[in-house]
Parts: structure tokens; sequence; C-alpha cells
């Protein structure tokens, strides 16, 4: 029977671990680091893995997941919180937890980490078997959310960030794949070193390769001198290559040299330039078509995708809006000099109905409008002004057959003087009740979704004499 050791100062977590458990598993419990350690540093070779509190007096959690880790590397210790705190989650990763769960904890889940955990400490093949939002605001770079895909993110980071393997992020833009990047260097035995960003689409393709590799004078018409490109300049750090699904083929080839063998050429010298730089790269798209299509070389993309990290779009992670707005609220408030409490419940079901096709940086911008002209202390659902005519082109596609059908029973009609206003009562109607319908009579969100305010689209409905879905 596998071995256990649950380290939680409280009390009823202890407790349900052992009722949930006792019958597949040998339970051992501790009320604090200190009680863990002493079990760990006597008798480890029976315990197969262990389950630790982040939060406990006397010694934190991932302080006593060091100390663990000097007792031994092969017991998987999953970390747990109730707080879902982003760089709590990257620092255990970064210290050996094998993973980080949020409470409250669930039977389910609970089972299959267990049983994940003790797979991989017999993989081992040893004689022993292995929160808060204002502090958040003050960094100007931090991972914010609590949702499972946020947390496997997070993980990943911790995973990759010591080590000197290439980092492909994916993810649509906006997503922050560059607030990664930046996490991973934050986190890596570089940081204090340079840490530059590139946008490889923002650069004209003529000067892409002297961008990034430099030139020397009169290598080109506008080449007044000589230019010490990026990698150069970033000797020693991380260079982030954003959006590099743009860039050129010759310039591809000059990057795979560098991710061999470290060195490269200055545009117009034949003098051979090494540098110790570790790449990140990030792209908004999919690669593997990019490769099949010849717009991307295959060996380079193998080179760049030794770790690969997905970001997933805000509309697939919606649980975390709420927080996101938070954190931006508190960030635009203090940045701005106003005195906003937060949201109201309508104005988060507005924030919660919207698709985000511009994800977290969307709604990051939304917040800090919503911050500048609000009139009061909270931010209403008057105050949120949202894009809608991107979303309203996917929900009300059928509506340009709609037209066509009104415009042609309009115009023949006996009184064609008439047919532009009648066109336009027809259209608008329709376009109320459609949006009511595909909201499930939800007036916040067919506001949302037609561009109109709640009032407007109140009056509309009196007007129309419709009746809410």
């Amino acid at each position: 029977m596998s071995t256990l050791l649950i380290v939680d100062d409280e009390e009823a977590v202890r407790y349900s671990f052992k009722r949930m458990f006792e019958d597949e598993y040998r339970i051992l419990t501790a009320e604090d680091g200190f009680a863990a350690l002493n079990i760990l540093d006597t008798s480890y070779i029976g315990v197969d893995a262990v389950f630790l509190d982040v939060r406990m007096p006397g010694m934190g959690g991932i302080e006593v997941l060091r100390k663990i880790k000097e007792i031994t590397k092969n017991i998987p210790v999953v970390v747990m919180t109730a707080f879902g705190d982003s760089d709590t989650a990257i620092e255990a990763m970064k210290e050996g937890a094998y993973d980080y769960l949020t409470k409250p904890l669930e039977g389910e889940q609970l089972k299959e980490v267990i049983e994940k955990a003790l797979a991989s400490a017999r993989l081992q093949h040893e004689a022993y078997c292995c929160g808060n939002i204002e502090k958040l605001s003050e960094k100007e770079e931090t991972i914010v959310g609590k949702t499972q895909a946020m947390l496997d993110v997070c993980k990943m980071i911790g995973q990759v960030a010591d080590t000197e393997v290439p980092v492909l992020i994916t993810g649509e833009s906006g997503v922050g794949k560059e607030l990664v990047a930046r996490a991973i260097y934050n986190y890596s035995n570089r940081k204090g070193k340079p840490f530059i960003a590139v946008n490889c689409a923002a650069l004209p393709e003529g000067v892409v390769e002297s961008e990034l590799f430099g030139c020397e004078k009169g290598a080109f018409t506008g080449a007044e001198k000589r230019r010490i490109g990026r990698f150069e300049q970033c000797d020693n750090g991380v260079i982030f290559l954003d959006e590099i699904g743009d860039m050129s083929l010759s310039t591809q080839a000059k990057l795979l040299r560098v991710l061999q063998d470290g060195s490269f050429e200055r545009v117009g010298s034949n003098e051979t330039i090494r540098t110790d730089v570790r790449i990140i790269a990030a792209s908004n798209k999919k690669l593997h078509d990019e490769v099949k299509s010849n717009r991307f070389r295959e060996d380079l993309f193998h080179r760049l995708n030794v770790f690969p990290i997905h970001i997933k779009p805000l509309r697939e992670k919606k649980e975390d809006i709420p927080l996101l707005s938070e954190y931006f609220l508190s960030r635009a408030v203090r940045k701005i000099g106003k005195q906003i409490k937060g949201f109201s419940p309508d104005a988060i079901s507005l924030l919660m109905s919207y698709n985000w096709p511009g994800n977290v940086r969307e709604l990051e911008n939304v917040i800090k409008r919503a911050v500048v002209i609000a009139g009061g202390e909270v931010l209403g659902v008057n105050d949120v002004i949202l894009n809608a005519g991107q979303s309203s082109r996917k929900e009300f596609q059928e509506l340009f057959a709609i037209i066509d059908e009104i415009f042609e029973k309009t115009v023949i009609t006996k009184n064609p003087s008439n047919s532009y206003h009648s066109i336009l009562s027809s259209v608008e109607k329709r376009l109320i009740e459609k949006a009511l319908k595909v909201t499930k009579g939800n007036q916040v969100q067919a506001s949302a979704l037609l561009g109109i305010t709640r009032v407007t689209l109140r009056k509309k409905m009196q007007e129309y004499n419709i009746l809410s879905a």
C-alpha cells in the first residue's frame, strides 16, 4: 500500500484526505512544515508522495518544498493553496513541485493527481519513492488567472525557467505571450541580464536581418555606420522573437545557425560573431501549417518547439474575467488617480457575455476606458464600451439574408417613397428580436451585442412592441 504524507495546518483538510483515501492508501499527516520534515528525515523511504499546503504558520510551503528536495528529489510533492497566485505556482514548479492545486479540492481530481504522482514515482526505479489583487496590481507584469488553463501555463513556466532550452509560445494576438516570455526570464538564472523583445511582424523585411544580427557601414543603401544587432546586444540574456511566423526564409536560415552553434555574421561582413543567447519565440500562426505551406522552415520549427506553451484565448477561460477585470481596474485606478471601488453586477455580466476577439489586451483597454469615463465610484454597464461589431458579425450573419428579403418586399409595395424608412424600421426590429433571442432575453447582453445602451434598447422594444424573450 502506497503512503501519502498530508501537510496542512487545517485539521479539516487532513481529515478529508483520511476519510476519502484511507481505504486505498496509508495516510500520514503533519500540521506544519517542521513535523513534516521530521517524518521525512526519519522515514522518507516509506513516503511515496507529499501533499503540501502553501500557507502555514512557522514555515511556508515553498520553504518546506525546498527542504524536502534537499532530503530527496524523488518524492513527488503536490502543492495546495486556497489562493490562486501565479507567482506561487511558478515558484513551486521551479522548486520541483510535481503539481499545483487550488482549494477546494475535489475527490475525483485528487484521485487522478495521486495516481499520476505515484506512477511518476514508480518510474524513478529507486529503492524509495519518491492572492491579493491590490498587491498583484503593484507589479508591472504578472500573470493573473485561476482557471486550470492558466495554472497549467504557470506550471510550465516553473518547469522550463531554469533550463536553457528554446521555448515556443503560441496563441492568438492579445493573450499575453510576451508576459509569459518575461515570466520565464524573471524566474530564470539569466534574470538581471538583457531581455530584448523583437516584434518580427512590425519590422520591414529589408531591415529584419540588420536589426537582429547588425550590419557593417555601407552594407546596403542607408547603412551609414556599423550597427550592433539585437543578438550581439543580448549576449548572456534572453531574446524574445514575437510573431516569428512572419520572419522571411532567409532570416530563418540565419536564426537556425544561431540556435545550432551560437554564431552569426553581421550583414556585409564575413567575421563570425559568437553569442550566448536564450531564444523564446512566439507566434499567433499555426506553424505546423506554415511548415506544410513551405513558409516556415521545418528544421527551425523543431529547434524552436523543444518546449511548447499554448495560451488559450480569453473566450475559453471566461472564469478568469472577473479576476482580470479587478486586476486591471486596480492598476488603472492607481495610474489615473480616480476613486473607483469596483463593478456593478450588470457590468460584470456584460464583460462575461462578450467574446473578446482581442483577448486580455482588449479587456485591459476596455477597463482603462471605463475608468476614464466613469462618473461614479462603481463602474456600471454604461461605462463599459465594447467593440460589439466583431461579435455581432458572427452572431447575426443570417441578417444579411433578412435585409435582402425585407428590401425585396418593401420596394415592390405601392408606396416606394417610404421604402428607406420602412426598411430601416423592419431591420432594426428584426435585429432587436434576434439579439434578445440569442441572449435568451438578457437585455444587458443584447444591448452589448447590438452596441447600444440598455436604455436605448428598452425604448426600441417599446417602440416596436417587442416583448422580452
